[in-house]
C-alpha cells in the first residue's frame, strides 16, 4: 500500500514512516499541504495521513484542495494531529470529508488499527455511493415503463408509488428517531458517571493546586491536569446538547460577545471560498441566554449556508435591535411585542422554493443527498431558540440565497457577571452541614471541600442514612446537600422527610445525570438549589455559601 505522509514535524515524519515501512508500505512524505498535493497528484497514493496545523497550507486546506481534484478525491484521508482548542476540529475535518482524525500520541499498533479501520469506512462509503447509483438506475427504468403504459394504468401506478414513498418516509422517520434516542440514553448514561470521574478529578486537582505556592515548578502540570479535565467536561456537556438533555443555563450576555466568541470556528467551517463578514450593533443589547446553546444555534446555521454555497459566496452575520410590534404578530402569527435583539444570518447560495422553505424546521426534513445530513441541525436550533423564549423565521428564494432571523428578548439585566479569581478569598463559613451521596469517592472530596472552608460536616450514604442523621442532629444542621438520585429514596423524597422535622432547612441539590433526569425530579421546576456535577471546589463553595445565605 501506497501512503503519503504531510507533517511539518520531522521527528513525527520518522515515526509514521517507521510503523507503516514495518507494515510493508510504500511511504511518500511532505512537509506541508502544497508539497503534498504535487505529491498526491504524482505518486496517486491509497491513502493520505496528515497533520492538521502546518505552515503555507494547513490540513483542513489540504483536505479541500483533495476532495476537489476529481482525480484524487476517492483517497482515504486520515488526520494525525493534536487538538490545540476541542475535539470541533475533528469534527470539522469529518465533515469535510475526512474518513478519521486520530489524535497524537498513539501507539504503533493502535495507529495502524485505526488507520486501517479508516480505510475500511471509505471502502464501505464506496459501495454505499454504489448502492446509491444501482437505485437511481432502477427508479429510472421504472420511469420509463410508467410512460409507455395507458393513461389510467400510469395513474394507479403513481398512486401505489405514493403510497409506498410515504410508508418508506415514515419508517425513515421512525428509524431516525430511535437513532436519537438511543444516543440520548447513550449519553445520558455517560454522563452520570463521567461526571461523577471528573468532579474527583477537579476537585482534587484544586485541592492540590490550593496547597501549592505559585512558585512551584509542578504547578504548571497541575495546570494542564485541570485544564484537561475541563476539556473532558465540555466534551460532556456537547454530548448531551447534542441529545438535547442538557441542562440549559441561562444568564445575562451580550448577544455580541456571542457572536465574537465564534467568528474564529466559523471561519473554518465555511471555508476559503465564502467571505464571512460580520457586522455588529453598536447597541448594548443583553438577552437571558445559554452561551454554549446559542453559539450551537450559530454553528448549525453557518454550516447550512456553507452547504448551500458549493461554489463559494459571501455569508454576512449582522446584529441589530429591534421592536416586534403588533403588526409583526398579526403578519407572522406569532410573538410578543417588545424589544428584542435580532441576529440574522444571510447567504448568497441556491435559495429555496416555497415549499421548502414552508417545511425547513421539520425533524428529519432535508434537501441533501442520502448520507449527507440527518435533517435535525435546523430543527435543534429552532427548539433551542423557543427555549429562550425567542422566535426564529426563514426568508429565501431560488437562486438569491436565504436569510435566517433570530429574535431574543432583551433584558435589562446587566451581563457584566464577575469572574471569579482563583486567588482571592473564597467565603466559607462554621455552619454544619450535611451531605447524603452514595458515591464514595465524591462524598469524601465533598467532606473535604467543606471542612477545607471551615465547615463541620456530617455524611450519609444514601437518603434512609441521612434522614436518620438529620433526625439525630436537626438542631445544628444549617444546611443539607442531596444527590438527586440515590438508593433507597432519593433528594426530593429526603428532603420532604427532613422538611416535616424541620420545615425550614436549607438545601442544595446535585447531579452528574442529564436534564431530562433532573426535571422528572422536579428540582429544577420548584427552583431549589442545584448544581451541576463536576464543579471546581471554588464554584462548589460559592454555591453552599449562596444556599446558606438565601431566604429559603
Amino acid at each position: 500500500m501506497k501512503v503519503l505522509i504531510v507533517e511539518d514535524n520531522p521527528d513525527d515524519r520518522r515515526l509514521l514512516r517507521h510503523n507503516l515501512e514495518s507494515h510493508n508500505c510504500e511511504v511518500f512524505e511532505a512537509e506541508d499541504g502544497e508539497d503534498g498535493l504535487k505529491i498526491a497528484s504524482r505518486q496517486k497514493p491509497d491513502v493520505i495521513v496528515s497533520d492538521a496545523f502546518m505552515p503555507r497550507m494547513d490540513g483542513f486546506q489540504f483536505l479541500r484542495k483533495i476532495k476537489q481534484d476529481e482525480a484524487l478525491k476517492e483517497i482515504p484521508f486520515v488526520f494525525y494531529s493534536a487538538l490545540y482548542t476541542g475535539y470541533r476540529e475533528a469534527e470539522l475535518a469529518i465533515s469535510l470529508g475526512a474518513e478519521s482524525f486520530i489524535i497524537k500520541p498513539k501507539e504503533p499498533d493502535e495507529f495502524w488499527d485505526e488507520m486501517n479501520c479508516a480505510i475500511e469506512d471509505c471502502g464501505m462509503k464506496q459501495k454505499k455511493k454504489l448502492a446509491a447509483r444501482l437505485i437511481e438506475e432502477e427508479e429510472e427504468f421504472l420511469k420509463k415503463y410508467n410512460q409507455i403504459v395507458s393513461a389510467k394504468l400510469e395513474e394507479k401506478i403513481r398512486s401505489l408509488e405514493h403510497h409506498i414513498e410515504n410508508r418508506k418516509k415514515l419508517e425513515g422517520q421512525l428509524i431516525q428517531a430511535q437513532k436519537m434516542e438511543a444516543v440520548g440514553q447513550l449519553a445520558g448514561g455517560i454522563a452520570h458517571d463521567f461526571n461523577n470521574i471528573l468532579t474527583g478529578i477537579i476537585g482534587y486537582g484544586n485541592f492540590l493546586k490550593m496547597k501549592m505556592k505559585d512558585d512551584d515548578p509542578l504547578m504548571r502540570y497541575v495546570n494542564q491536569i485541570l485544564a484537561a479535565a475541563d476539556k473532558a467536561a465540555n466534551l460532556t456537556k456537547d454530548l448531551l446538547t447534542f441529545s438535547r438533555k442538557q441542562i440549559i443555563n441561562p444568564i445575562p450576555v451580550m448577544i455580541n460577545e456571542i457572536v465574537e466568541s465564534v467568528r474564529k470556528f466559523l471561519s473554518r467551517i465555511i471555508g476559503e471560498d465564502i467571505e464571512l463578514i460580520i457586522r455588529l450593533t453598536d447597541t448594548s443589547l443583553t438577552v437571558m441566554a445559554d452561551p454554549g446553546q446559542i453559539e450551537q444555534v450559530l454553528m448549525n446555521l453557518v454550516a447550512n449556508a456553507r452547504d448551500a454555497m458549493p461554489e463559494g459566496g459571501q455569508l454576512v452575520i449582522e446584529t441589530k435591535q429591534v421592536m416586534l410590534d403588533n403588526k409583526f404578530v398579526s403578519t407572522y402569527g406569532y410573538g410578543k411585542p417588545g424589544k428584542y435583539a435580532l441576529v440574522s444570518i444571510t447567504d448568497t447560495g441556491a435559495g429555496m422554493d416555497e415549499s421548502t422553505r414552508a417545511r425547513i424546521f421539520e425533524p428529519f426534513f432535508t434537501t441533501k443527498e442520502v448520507g449527507k445530513g440527518t435533517g435535525l441541525g435546523l430543527a435543534m436550533a429552532y427548539g433551542i431558540i423557543k427555549q429562550h423564549d425567542g422566535y426564529v423565521n426563514v426568508t429565501s428564494e431560488k437562486g438569491k440565497g436565504t436569510t435566517f432571523r433570530i429574535y431574543l428578548p432583551v433584558t435589562n439585566r446587566k451581563s457584566d457577571i464577575p469572574e471569579f479569581e482563583e486567588s482571592s478569598e473564597q467565603p466559607g463559613g462554621t455552619e454544619t452541614v450535611l451531605i447524603a451521596e452514595d458515591n464514595s469517592d465524591v462524598r469524601s472530596l465533598t467532606k473535604s471541600i467543606l471542612e477545607e472552608f471551615g465547615y463541620t460536616v456530617i455524611s450519609a450514604v444514601d437518603g434512609e442514612d441521612a434522614i436518620e442523621k438529620f433526625r439525630e442532629n436537626m438542631d445544628r444542621i444549617q444546611l443539607v446537600i442531596l444527590d438527586v438520585i440515590m438508593p433507597r429514596k432519593h433528594g426530593k423524597e429526603t428532603l420532604y422527610e427532613m422538611r416535616r422535622i424541620k420545615p425550614d432547612i436549607k438545601v442544595l441539590f446535585t447531579s452528574g445525570y442529564s436534564a431530562d433526569i433532573v426535571y422528572k425530579k422536579g428540582i429544577l421546576a420548584e427552583d431549589l438549589e442545584f448544581i451541576s456535577k463536576p464543579a471546581s471546589p471554588h464554584s462548589f463553595i460559592r454555591k453552599v455559601r449562596e444556599a446558606l445565605d438565601s431566604g429559603t
